[in-house]
């Protein structure tokens, strides 16, 4: 079996699935969201539509890892999923 950590920034958050990781990586979007609309809107529909579209499973599965950076407030804000082992 497997775990996810997501990272956002500093912030990492465990997640059990891939769809709760999802989750959490949408709700720190949205929050980056309400710190600064225009800039954060094109990391968030980017990394909505790499769900959208498979990208993440794809990384995920070939890499372990999927990441993007989300500008906010002229700063780059780091965001991943590492898949990780429950034995781990």
């Amino acid at each position: 079996m497997s775990s996810y950590t997501v990272t956002v920034g500093e912030t990492s958050v465990k997640a059990r699935s891939i769809q709760e990781a999802q989750g959490v990586v949408m709700e720190r979007i949205t929050d980056l969201l309400a710190l600064d609309p225009e800039a954060a809107s094109q990391g968030a529909l980017m990394a909505n539509r790499a769900f959208s579209v498979g990208t993440v499973d794809h990384a995920i599965d070939a890499h372990g890892r999927w990441q993007t950076v989300i500008t906010v407030q002229g700063e780059q804000v780091k965001v991943s999923i590492i898949k990780r082992r429950w034995w781990r």
